[in-house]
């Protein structure tokens, strides 16, 4: 079933030049309308480590007409661990977003984004979360979708295994933990912003087997590149006309 898009793009719309990977930590909003303590299984394109978070454009692939192209296809599979937007509590809700960060930044180039909500949240949490991710990914997407996918989401730190598929089958992201040099301890990247979240838990590294995505006209694949684990923790001030 596909979600009515008038009641999720305006505050998905919201954007900004500034480049959030960057930008300095922001401390949670005194009397914050929403809250929430999210869990991800992340997957991109790229080599890793996320080149992404170093610069204001994205990686150099080398295309199949042999023409150089900038883009970064992702997978980013939320899971709140805790969370409310007013009234509402988004404890367990799920969101599948799929995305290329296209050629630049500040000005959307080539990006699109596809939100796809959990069966099981509802259309109050539908509509708190777009405000959430709106601001917490405010890019000025050039194409947008939103759409309902049921999936799977684990993480197995015994086997140090990570999946998220669609019931589908038309979205997946099979990660397997990165071993260091010492093997009681996980490689984890500290000190480094998460988009617009005001803190995170550490870029866990766990690299991506594979990951696919096919839905609302775009469709990808790829194997052995980046793929981390992250908890974000994120705060701020309602934005959504229709959530007041």
């Amino acid at each position: 079933m596909r979600i009515p898009r008038l009641m999720v793009f305006p505050v998905l719309a919201l954007a900004s030049s500034l480049v959030y990977f960057t930008s300095s930590a922001q401390e949670p909003a005194s009397n914050s309308d929403f809250d929430m303590t999210a869990s991800y299984i992340e997957a991109c394109s790229c080599d890793m480590f996320c080149p992404c978070y170093f610069n204001t454009h994205s990686t150099n692939h080398m295309g199949e007409h042999h023409m150089d192209e900038h883009f970064c296809r992702a997978n980013l599979v939320l899971h709140v661990d805790k969370g409310h937007y007013k009234d509402t509590k988004l404890d367990g809700a799920k969101v599948w977003i799929a995305t290329d960060l296209g050629s630049d930044w500040s000005t959307g180039k080539d990006s699109w984004l596809v939100v796809n909500f959990d069966p099981s949240v509802t259309k109050e949490q539908q509509v708190a979360l777009a405000d959430i991710l709106g601001q917490l990914y405010p890019i000025p997407w050039q194409k947008k979708g939103v759409d309902t996918a049921a999936f799977s989401w684990n993480v197995d730190t015994k086997t140090g295994v990570a999946h998220a598929k669609m019931n589908s089958g038309k979205g997946e992201v099979l990660l397997e933990r990165v071993e260091g040099g010492n093997p009681s301890h996980e490689v984890v990247i500290n000190n480094l912003k998460y988009w617009g979240a005001q803190s995170n838990d550490g870029f866990r590294m766990w690299k991506s087997k594979h990951e696919a995505f096919e839905g609302d006209g775009h469709k990808f694949s790829y194997d052995g590149t980046n793929g981390f684990l992250i908890t974000i923790h994120f705060s701020g001030k309602a934005k959504s006309a229709s959530a007041d």
